[in-house]
């Protein structure tokens, strides 16, 4: 990891709100990289505190404020510091936005915030990052085209990947689904979040968690002690 924004990518995968990172002035770094790290090879953040050279890119902002012979107020300039790297990693990572993640992060953050009711914001948080995007992506997709079971199995596929969606022979807007999963509350949470969404209301669905239910002539659906009957 080169530069602070590729820091503050790698704290996304790995969970780390990027308000916890710390930017603080190196007290030794190379002139050719912006992070600060021992290891030059590093890949996983192990330090929410980061070290960073301040001049390597900002030396118009920094250099008279980190000179080696500037004195006195230390604890200012290094919160001073972060502050500034702060709002500079955010213009970094927003140059590449094109306008459908804005949109995403707009719909994301009317989630959290309750606009579509708190128990949609608290199903919302159980989603990781990886899940996260592609099922906005598909809810997007929904607010321009309408309900729709295709968009529905495609978020099912980004969140479980094992997931099968069936439709019912013998009965109209009834699904029968496979999710491959162990059920937990916070699985159960994830997946009702996705049917209240992506379904319509008149439908019917019938969840199999771990075991596939029996398919007559479909011999790996039949295995004993695999199969539930339905």
């Amino acid at each position: 990891m080169n530069y602070l924004w590729e820091v503050a990518l790698r704290a996304d995968q790995l969970g780390v709100p990027r308000e916890k990172l710390r930017y603080t002035p190196a007290r030794v770094s190379s002139p050719y990289m912006e992070a600060a790290f021992e290891n030059l090879n590093q890949s996983l953040l192990e330090d929410p505190v980061v070290e960073a050279n301040p001049l390597y890119r900002f030396s118009s902002i920094f250099s008279r404020l980190f000179d080696i012979n500037t004195e006195g107020l230390e604890q200012t300039r290094q919160v001073f510091f972060d502050v500034v790297m702060q709002y500079l990693v955010q213009l970094d990572l927003r140059q590449g936005l094109c306008r459908e993640e804005y949109y995403l992060r707009f719909l994301l953050k009317d989630f959290q915030d309750g606009v579509c009711g708190g128990r949609y914001a608290e199903a919302i948080r159980q989603f990781s990052g990886p899940e996260l995007r592609p099922v906005l992506s598909c809810i997007l997709r929904l607010c321009q085209c309408g309900s729709s079971v295709a968009l529905f199995r495609r978020a099912m596929r980004a969140v479980y990947p094992n997931s099968l969606v069936y439709a019912s022979n013998d009965t109209a807007r009834e699904l029968l689904i496979y999710i491959g999963h162990p059920e937990t509350g916070c699985e159960q949470q994830k997946v009702d979040f996705l049917i209240n969404v992506f379904l319509p209301l008149n439908f019917t669905t019938h969840l199999f968690w771990e075991r596939h239910f029996g398919i007559v002539d479909v011999d790996v659906t039949m295995e004993l002690d695999e199969m539930v009957l339905f």
